[in-house]
């Protein structure tokens, strides 16, 4: 028999309240490492990282071991934690910059928000890489009371990017802190808003700099891991998490505070000793094989969380946020667009079964990977880091997780029965996420560019990279950012060459195309840009040459647009032409290939 949660649920809070009071929502503590691997923690495998403290909360609490990061990247992870949803619905769906144009829309409704809504004290204390460029993508305004940490990822430093600051608030407290100090930065942050906020409820949210590379342990643990540097930083970690529990004990508050720990995404295994183990798992960080999104995750709450209790049903950051605001009081309003579900009974039951059977999908950049439903796992996409392809290009794949956890043998044609099912469910998130578009597009709709070209046939001499082909951006009739190039389609060492066709012989007054240039990503504007028109589609006129000057060493981050206007022409066809250029010899990857993004090309 299937017993919903709010049953476990209710009869917790009641009984910590008499009959004439109403129950007391608990407080929430949540605790979120970086880059930290399924096989990273001694309860979870690691033979020689030290984690006393967090495998004393398995040891008293619950253990999940089929627990989903929202995605195998950074920023996706955190809006998914965050928000309750899938990634595709942010409007960025992979990983931000200090320039990046988008953060997280002021129309969520953030995990912050719903409790602070319901009387919650809420603070953040560490990493929060949801959008930078606007105060209105930082903490503050977007449910938190105090806030105390990195903007983005403690990599993004000079001198690829800007300094980076520690903010405290909105406020830049300094520039390029020793991170070193982070840890315990963070921890001490954490106790003082948990002691001020004590008479409840509170929601504190610590999201850990690493064990994210840079590894920066504080000088109390470095070199003290026989795992070596990455081993310091964990421990820290551990140590940071002994420190917020014996605070809560201190102050009284332990029985009616629900701690959860995990991780972002998967270790990043390319960074070979001074990245983690996904333990059994396949790959890490930037896939979604399992090693990518399936993380250690523990509840604990002093006296009702059940002692040594073992979680095997699938469930994912996604289903916290439902959680933790039905715990606080929270009511979602019938429009709320939520991809997860309330398991907050599953931290109260002993080996406590999951209350329903859902599909989850994981996302990699731009796209549907793969999805779960019950043990098995359809992929439908695959990509790695480190550049393997494990089963040399074959797909669909399907793995039974039950028995192989590590992706090792294929069962798609012994089970065509369930690659049709599970293709199914792919096909209806698909048709989900069309029919719910993030609160970026229905903006973007608005600002649609109404022109000649507009959703018109275009033709390539030579297609796009495969990993960028979206050719139907050339005539969409949107204007793209910087931060937006994959959505276009790319070029990689070769020059761009398209023919328009506008149906019939049309007047044209103006024509223009944009270029993008990234240099961190190896993308610039192309040295020469040609515009040809004919009627026929065989004699082609030139009526415009651009060029461009060579980048220097200050080359930023823009999208271009070349305009001939002024002009009258009586056409049906017209050629765009870009010639690329390789790297500038001050240029990491100077003299060698280099990339063109191109975006719309514009006829009025």
């Amino acid at each position: 028999m299937k017993i919903p949660p709010f049953i476990f649920l209710l009869a917790f809070l009641f009984s910590c309240a008499t009959t004439d009071e109403k129950p007391t929502p608990p407080n929430i503590v949540l605790l979120f490492a970086d880059d930290l691997g399924y096989g990273d923690l001694g309860a979870y495998g690691h033979p020689t990282i030290r984690t006393p403290n967090l495998d004393g909360l398995v040891a008293k609490g619950v253990k999940f071991t089929n627990f989903y990061s929202g995605s195998p990247a950074c920023t996706a992870s955190r809006y998914a934690l965050l928000t309750g949803r899938y990634p595709v619905h942010s409007g960025f769906d992979w990983v931000l910059y200090p320039y990046s144009s988008k953060g997280i829309h002021p129309n969520e409704i953030t995990l912050a928000e719903g409790l602070k809504e319901m009387g919650y004290a809420t603070g953040a204390f560490g990493k929060w890489h949801l959008g930078t460029t606007k105060k209105d993508y930082l903490p503050l305004q977007n449910g938190f009371d105090e806030y105390l940490g990195l903007p983005y990822s403690n990599d993004m430093i000079p001198p690829v990017h800007p300094d980076i600051p520690l903010l405290d608030g909105n406020d830049t407290l300094e520039l390029n802190p020793d991170q070193s100090t982070l840890t315990r930065r963070y921890t001490e942050r954490a106790i003082s808003f948990i002691k001020k906020n004590k008479k409840g409820p509170f929601f504190c949210y610590l999201p850990y700099a690493m064990p994210h590379v840079p590894l920066h342990p504080g000088k109390d643990f470095e070199g003290t891991s026989a795992r070596g540097k990455y081993g310091d930083v964990v421990e820290e970690i551990d140590w940071s998490v002994g420190e917020i529990m014996n605070t809560l004990e201190a102050n009284g508050l332990a029985e009616n505070t629900l701690v959860f720990f995990t991780s972002d995404n998967g270790p990043w295994i390319i960074k070979n000793e001074e990245g983690g183990s996904a333990g059994l798992l396949r790959d890490g960080k930037g896939s979604t094989w399992e090693g990518g999104m399936r993380e250690p995750a523990i509840a604990y709450m002093k006296g009702k969380t059940p002692a040594s209790s073992v979680v095997q049903s699938p469930v994912s950051t996604l289903d916290l946020y439902a959680s933790f605001l039905k715990m606080g009081g929270y009511s979602f309003a019938e429009n709320h667009h939520l991809n997860g579900r309330d398991i907050s009974g599953l931290f109260f039951v002993k080996n406590a079964k999951a209350v329903d059977e859902q599909p989850y999908f994981f996302y990699g950049t731009g796209h549907l990977h793969a999805v779960r439903k019950g043990a098995w796992k359809l992929h439908v996409r695959t990509s790695s880091q480190t550049g393997k392809d494990y089963f040399n290009g074959k797909l669909p794949l399907l793995f039974n997780l039950a028995v192989d956890p590590s992706e090792a043998y294929d069962l798609s044609e012994k089970h065509p029965e369930k690659v049709a099912e599970l293709q199914a469910e792919i096909d209806r998130q698909n048709d989900y996420v069309k029919a719910h578009p993030d609160f970026f597009q229905q903006e973007r709709e608005k600002e649609k560019l109404i022109h000649l070209a507009l959703d018109k046939q275009v033709v390539l001499k030579t297609p796009p990279h495969p990993n960028y082909p979206n050719t139907e951006a050339l005539t969409d009739g949107f204007l793209e950012k910087t931060d937006a190039f994959k959505r276009l389609p790319g070029f990689e060492g070769t020059n761009f060459e398209a023919v328009l066709d506008l149906g019939k012989i049309t007047e044209v007054h103006e024509l223009t195309v944009g270029f993008l240039q990234v240099p961190r990503s190896w993308v610039f504007l192309p040295s020469d840009i040609f515009f040809y028109t004919s009627t026929d589609g065989k004699q082609f006129e030139a009526v415009r040459h651009f060029t461009t000057e060579k980048p220097g060493n200050t080359a930023k981050e823009q999208v271009m647009y070349f305009t001939q206007n002024n002009i009258t022409l009586t056409t049906r066809y017209i050629k765009v032409t870009a010639q690329n250029r390789p790297c500038p010899e001050w240029h990491e990857n100077a003299g060698q290939s280099c990339w063109l993004f191109v975006d719309e090309i514009v006829v009025k």
